[in-house]
């Protein structure tokens, strides 16, 4: 009976091991674990369980940035987000100005980075290193669900000056901001949607600037230009200004800027390439060609006034007068200009006439005029701006008149935008953008507000000879 018990004990430890011995083999095996070990159950993660609407930035340059779900209260914006690595330095987003308006940015940023993480993991985990100010998951969500949505896509001016002038606005910001939006969408290969609002914050409309503040308040120019052009690019826009932002800051409410074009010019004296200018960094980034003809059509979209815009047999020059201003050429300069031109018409090598726009003159008329414009001459101003509008090609050039010793950039990288060659001539000298000496008067007390501009007229017909010659064949142009 011993002898049995201890075989039938023998071979239910041996069963037992060999049991044992195949099941932890096939526990051992990975494609065991996977179903084991490491599966979650009939609930699985799906992210975020709740729409956290973070903010993205879609394209950036300083002074310039797309961003999707901004977030603005009582003057301040919030970028709420996982990633805060991902987010420029907010002074190359947006600068609040200082009471002297110097640029400086004060203690309190205009651009705060509210960054999503989770609590220190012990006492030396200082919050003060961290990028941004920490917010729990669960507190973004229910923060940004709480957002009152606004209008987009949306195009909103961060200034308080320099605004109220049709280069500042149209020729600086806007075509800064236009850009950064071009690129955007350029990149994305989708069209190039229109802005349904255009906001200035700290400005305020023409007929609601209160008493005792002068026209430096307020975002319209005397011309109106700043107005009609809005207003003729984007059908239907909203316009909104300081009376409706200091009614929203009143209101303690945060506001959701889904689609927003966030622009600052202190913000773009910062960019590495800034030279002197809010644009100097956002104009090198890469657009479609036809992003600024796109704006000029919807001015001229039924266009029936006097201006022949069909092309000609011959370039046409044109001369934008400045003479009844207190920055212009010397009387005989200003009649040896016009002669030298007059011999290019006899010769029959250009058509030649004289502009001069004044306030209250139609802008469809102006902007055709430069449209149909090959050479335009101009001495320093505002009328320069209008270089925008003319057509890029190899035989186009603007040929911008300045006293020695100025050297001024302002209107250049407007005609390289356009696709335009830019001359600055000052006297008996002529330079591209490339050559010119860096910006300045080198002291003139002067500067560049003078009432004895001259010129050495044959600097000038001497390129326009030497373009044509090049660039012109039996009636067209050519690369």
């Amino acid at each position: 009976m011993s002898k049995r018990l201890s075989r039938r004990t023998y071979a239910v430890a041996f069963a037992l091991v060999l049991f044992l011995f195949f099941a932890f083999e096939k526990l051992a095996s990975p494609r065991r674990l996977d179903v084991r070990f490491l599966q979650l159950g009939e609930t699985q993660w799906k992210g975020y369980a709740r729409p956290a609407r973070l903010t993205t930035v879609m394209a950036h340059q300083p002074g310039f940035t797309v961003f999707e779900n901004l977030y603005w209260q009582n003057d301040s914006f919030y970028i709420v987000t996982d990633q805060p690595w991902t987010i420029p330095n907010v002074d190359h987003i947006a600068i609040r100005s200082t009471p002297k308006h110097d640029g400086v940015p004060t203690a309190d940023k205009a651009v705060r980075i509210l960054a999503i993480r989770e609590p220190g993991i012990n006492a030396f985990v200082r919050e003060e290193n961290q990028l941004g100010t920490s917010i729990l998951l669960e507190d973004a969500v229910e923060l940004t669900s709480s957002a009152e949505d606004l209008p987009s896509p949306l195009l909103l001016n961060y200034d308080d000056m320099f605004v109220c002038h049709y280069y500042h606005w149209i020729g600086e910001t806007f075509l800064g901001a236009w850009r950064i939006w071009s690129h955007y969408r350029y990149r994305a290969g989708a069209v190039l949607d229109d802005f349904k609002v255009v906001s200035f914050p700290y400005m305020y409309d023409l007929d609601k600037t209160p008493k005792g503040l002068n026209y430096d308040h307020q975002w319209e120019d005397h011309a109106g230009a700043n107005r009609f052009f809005m207003e003729k690019w984007f059908p239907g826009i909203t316009i909104e200004s300081r009376t409706t932002w200091e009614a929203r800051a009143a209101s303690n409410k945060l506001y959701r800027m889904p689609t927003v074009v966030l622009a600052n010019r202190w913000a773009g004296h910062r960019g590495p390439s800034s030279a002197w200018k809010p644009w100097g960094d956002v104009l090198r980034m890469p657009v479609h060609p036809g992003y600024l003809l796109n704006l000029r059509q919807r001015v001229l979209k039924g266009y029936n006034g006097p201006v022949k815009l069909h092309p000609t047999r011959r370039p046409r020059v044109k001369y934008l007068t400045r003479q009844e201003t207190n920055r212009r050429l010397t009387g005989a300069a200003h009649e040896a200009l016009v002669e030298e031109m007059l011999k290019l018409d006899r010769e029959g090598l250009v058509e030649f006439s004289m502009l001069h726009f004044v306030d209250g003159d139609s802008f469809p008329d102006q902007v055709a005029q430069i449209a149909s414009t090959d050479f335009l001459i101009a001495v320093h101003g505002n009328g320069l701006t209008h270089s925008l509008w003319m057509t890029p090609g190899p035989c186009k050039a603007v040929f911008e008149l300045q006293p020695k010793p100025c050297s001024l950039n302002d209107f250049s990288p407007l005609a390289i935008a356009a696709g335009v060659v830019h001359y600055l001539v000052t006297e008996d000298s002529m330079c591209t953008p490339l050559e010119c000496a860096d910006r300045g008067c080198q002291g003139h007390p002067d500067g560049v507000n003078r009432a004895n501009i001259v010129v050495d007229p044959q600097l000038i017909s001497h390129q326009i000879r030497h373009i044509i010659a090049r660039h012109w064949r039996d009636g067209s142009e050519v690369e």
